[in-house]
């Protein structure tokens, strides 16, 4: 792990660790493999688990936010923050970019607006501060009936890549908001290819297979399914290092990732029903 990454994250836990509100914070996705590098955008996940959602803690959180993106901008780096549910991306002027996304529920919330097969993916992860997340919500496997949920299901991924809306969660103290957004340029992109990758990851947890990185989970998943387009998942791991690294894909390139990503969905898909 880059060490820009355990100052910001060991930072957040010492400003944390008096907050009585927050029940669980856990760092998840990318960066809670220590072998992982900086790219040129970086997403650092965080959950926070809390008793109630109020003005005075959604406050204290912004301005430590606030405080952490002006002590660790630099002239190579420039931290963003994000406290929307979904995929977004704030980026920075800089040639690097950390942004700093919470994902902020109460427990309640969490059973609610999480799907099983995110609160799955998500008990894997070492919790920073209090509870792990299994002991908020425990959830023992993931079902074929998972992949077809509405939230972030292959319903939901068909419907992101052929309408371009996501919608978006944003804690408040008057409850949660959904926020429905069009999406276009670099976001587009980014949503297709997370949807290829998140539904093959998702496909190999109904075998309780989990990997760690997204090029285990293709090599793996090349291994379990044999099926006409099982390199799909690695060829989108590749356009997304592309992505994350040089910017924008052009008209035609996007119109040829998206075909792939909804094939490979409807293949997916028709497997899954046949079991």
């Amino acid at each position: 792990m880059a060490q820009i990454i355990k100052e910001i994250v060991k930072d957040l836990k010492d400003n944390l660790r008096s907050e009585k509100n927050i029940i669980s914070l856990t760092l998840v996705g990318s960066f809670s493999n220590p072998k992982k590098t900086l790219e040129k955008f970086n997403d650092l996940d965080l959950v926070i688990i809390c008793n109630k959602l109020t003005i005075p803690f959604l406050s204290n959180l912004k301005k430590v936010t606030g405080r952490l993106e002006k002590d660790y901008s630099s002239f190579k780096i420039g931290i963003t923050s994000s406290f929307k549910i979904g995929p977004i991306k704030v980026p920075s002027k800089k040639k690097q970019t950390i942004m700093i996304h919470f994902l902020i529920y109460t427990k309640e919330g969490y059973k609610k607006y999480e799907s099983a097969l995110t609160r799955f993916s998500f008990q894997h992860y070492k919790t920073l501060l209090g509870w792990p997340l299994s002991k908020i919500n425990s959830v023992s496997s993931v079902s074929i009936k998972d992949l077809f949920n509405k939230i972030d299901g292959i319903p939901a991924m068909k419907d992101w890549i052929i309408k371009k809306e996501i919608f978006y969660l944003e804690p408040t103290a008057n409850g949660v908001k959904v926020i429905k957004n069009k999406i276009e340029g670099k976001l587009y992109s980014e949503v297709i290819l997370y949807s290829v990758l998140r539904l093959a990851s998702n496909m190999l947890r109904t075998m309780k297979i989990y990997a760690e990185t997204d090029l285990k989970m293709c090599k793996l998943f090349e291994k379990y399914f044999k099926m006409g387009s099982n390199k799909i998942p690695f060829e989108f791991c590749l356009y997304k290092k592309r992505l994350r690294g040089k910017g924008l894909f052009d008209k035609s390139e996007i119109k040829i990732i998206k075909e792939k990503s909804l094939n490979f969905i409807r293949e997916c898909e028709n497997i899954l029903k046949k079991k």
